[in-house]
């Protein structure tokens, strides 16, 4: 006779006691000290993120939303009555010059020598409207600096020439108007001192205003003391002349103007 087991039957496929289940069982947690050290890093780069547009510098710690800088301090009563800006710098000469201007870019100022200086003329053509911003001023090196101040009017260009003489500065205030939308500062003779170039449709063949701003266009060429030293021939237009819109005119292109 087959003897009876006392012990029950296993299903088939079942393991024996004691074997080890880790093959298949869930995954088990990260140690404390592993958790602990990515959460602190997660808070160390959320920190520096913080940190970073915190302490990045604002728009009015360099420039206002109006393309100006911040306001300046003048030797004097500012601009308009109102707090000047520097809206365009150059050295001419181992000088400062600045072009400052009321908030809206008006009123403009020409100063030398940096805030404590007491060196500063009022830009006429300010008066009239023109707005001043970075393009608005050209400075040459020359025995004496000279620089020109300039700003869009009235579909075209106007120009205000200033040269500095003994300690401040001397300006005939001549406006220089450009239909064609180029005032500018070139050495035009050689002999290291700058002059004046205006670029203008030659109207002289046509009726009306229409016609005139399409008409050929000429460089006329003044001195410092606003004397006229000649006119370059026609060209169809103003992107025709070299170095257009900064022209760069040289002598023998030079006739009497008509």
């Amino acid at each position: 006779m087959r003897s009876e087991s006392s012990e029950p039957e296993r299903p088939e496929g079942a393991e024996e006691p004691g074997e080890l289940q880790g093959a298949e069982s869930a995954p088990s947690r990260p140690p404390r000290p592993v958790l602990l050290t990515a959460v602190l890093a997660a808070v160390v780069v959320v920190g520096s993120l913080v940190a970073a547009v915190l302490l990045r510098p604002g728009e009015d710690d360099h420039e206002a939303s109006d393309g100006l800088s911040m306001p300046t301090a003048t030797a004097d009563g500012g601009c308009a009555g109102g707090p000047c800006r520097v809206v365009a710098s150059a050295s001419v000469n181992g000088m400062t010059v600045e072009l400052l201007a009321a908030e809206r870019g008006s009123a403009g100022r020409l100063r030398a020598g940096g805030p404590a200086s007491a060196s500063v003329a009022e830009v006429a053509i300010g008066t009239m409207g023109v707005p001043l911003n970075q393009d608005s001023l050209r400075c040459e090196e020359s025995a004496t600096p000279v620089c020109l101040v300039r700003g869009p009017h009235d579909g075209g260009m106007v120009g205000e020439l200033h040269v500095w003489q003994g300690d401040s500065w001397r300006s005939d205030q001549r406006p220089y108007f450009s239909d064609a939308g180029s005032v500018t500062l070139d050495d035009v003779d050689g002999d290291d001192v700058p002059e004046v170039v205006v670029v203008s449709h030659d109207c002289s063949d046509v009726d009306s205003v229409a016609a005139c701003r399409q008409a050929p266009v000429l460089a006329e060429v003044f001195d410092l003391s606003g004397g006229t030293v000649g006119c370059t021939g026609t060209y169809g237009s103003p992107g025709s002349l070299r170095g257009w819109p900064e022209v760069d005119v040289e002598s023998y292109e030079l006739m009497a103007c008509s």
